[in-house]
């Protein structure tokens, strides 16, 4: 009994861990590794996402960002469309421009550099995914060039080096971005001094919406909108939210199995001491006494186990949180048809430890109800037939 329960624990809580581990992974690979959690930008940008609404990047907007204790890392950025094409191909890939140093504190960007060097200051060498490197068939030294419409329909076409190919974690950055010097992106956008946002990230997630309001707060809301990362990027919500759900359908199944076992594990501890319980009926023991004494022997097993698969649980969810297994072939190219990358981590959460340790302890005991029904119905010649 302590062991069905153990493993019962044990299960539910890695399939729980694993699962809210892939989506945090997601969520760093995109939010903290790209878009930041909170993004200052026009307020017509949300509905109309061209440079004609950007915005001014002074130092007043800067100041009041630095002064809020939260923000770890800021940058200013133009993000745009633009036609990629090398000698032999063509595709449309989302430029963003950024200040080196700021984008590294931001994203650690220059840890993605798998070939080449770190864009820099001043020049004009740009760094792309090795997805789209791989796909326009070139490598480092070679030219790329950018056709786009920039600020006011003013025409965006320039040649530029590529000196960093960078590998991320999720498909679609590998596939789609290009990193280039901000300066060199305002020219080539015509957007002297502008910006379609200031991408922040903060020190703790859960003070996103108090750290938002802060920020905007001290702002003109004509002029300025802070959005976080939900209200960016509602796909990546929705598609989190649809795989959690099938991922509750999973979890069920596996409550179904549990309960099989957990409830086979009882009927044979009733069965195997029939005889043992029909001698303390016959010599004087009350039906009802010898249930409640089953029903606390219950209590305490699933008590010991559910803490015993918690316990057990938590290395284990830390040692995928440390080292994550990469999913090879074809289960990996399954992960990354559907946006995720193909790596399997858990996160080691107290809350859902202790959540899946009470569902089953109360499913244990719910079905207990049954033996109980059965060791009050018992009569003293039933064990003793055979």
């Amino acid at each position: 009994m302590i062991a069905a329960t153990l493993f019962a624990v044990l299960l539910a809580v890695v399939m729980r861990s694993t699962q809210e581990g892939v989506y945090e992974l997601q969520i760093k690979n995109l939010v903290g590794y790209h878009s930041g959690y909170l993004q200052v930008q026009n307020p017509a940008y949300d509905s109309e996402k061209t440079l004609d609404n950007s915005l001014l990047f002074d130092s007043s907007l800067e100041k009041k960002i630095q002064t809020i204790s939260e923000v770890t890392a800021y940058t200013p950025r133009i993000e745009s469309f633009v036609l990629a094409a090398s000698s032999e191909t063509t595709k449309g890939i989302m430029l963003t421009g950024s200040d080196p140093a700021k984008e590294n504190d931001l994203t650690g960007l220059k840890k993605r550099v798998k070939e080449g060097s770190y864009f820099t200051k001043g020049s004009d060498g740009i760094m792309i995914g090795k997805g789209l490197a791989r796909y326009l068939k070139i490598g480092i030294n070679d030219t790329l060039i950018f056709y786009g419409s920039g600020y006011h329909a003013s025409s965006a076409v320039d040649k530029y080096p590529v000196v960093g190919i960078l590998e991320f974690g999720s498909p679609q950055l590998n596939d789609n971005m290009a990193y280039m010097p901000l300066k060199a992106s305002q020219n080539l956008f015509s957007a002297t001094d502008l910006v379609t946002s200031v991408a922040i990230n903060i020190e703790n997630r859960k003070a996103l919406l108090e750290v938002q309001s802060t920020i905007q707060s001290g702002l003109d809301n004509e002029v300025y909108q802070v959005k976080n990362w939900e209200e960016m990027m509602p796909e990546l919500v929705n598609q989190i939210e649809g795989d959690r759900s099938s991922g509750v359908v999973m979890l069920g199944v596996l409550y179904m199995i549990i309960g099989f076992v957990i409830y086979g594990t009882l009927l044979m501890m009733i069965s195997e001491r029939l005889r043992e319980f029909s001698m303390l009926v016959a010599i004087g023991m009350k039906n009802k006494l010898l249930a409640l004494t089953l029903l606390l022997e219950c209590i305490i097993m699933t008590f010991i186990g559910a803490v015993l698969g918690g316990l057990l649980s938590v290395p284990l969810t830390s040692w995928l949180h440390n080292s994550p297994i990469k999913l090879e072939g074809g289960a990996g190219k399954a992960y990354e048809q559907v946006g995720f990358e193909p790596v399997i981590t858990a996160i080691t959460d107290i809350g859902i430890i202790s959540s899946q340790a009470w569902i089953v302890a109360i499913m244990s005991l719910f079905l207990s109800i049954y033996p109980m029904i059965k060791i009050l119905r018992m009569r003293a010649l039933d064990g003793m037939r055979g």
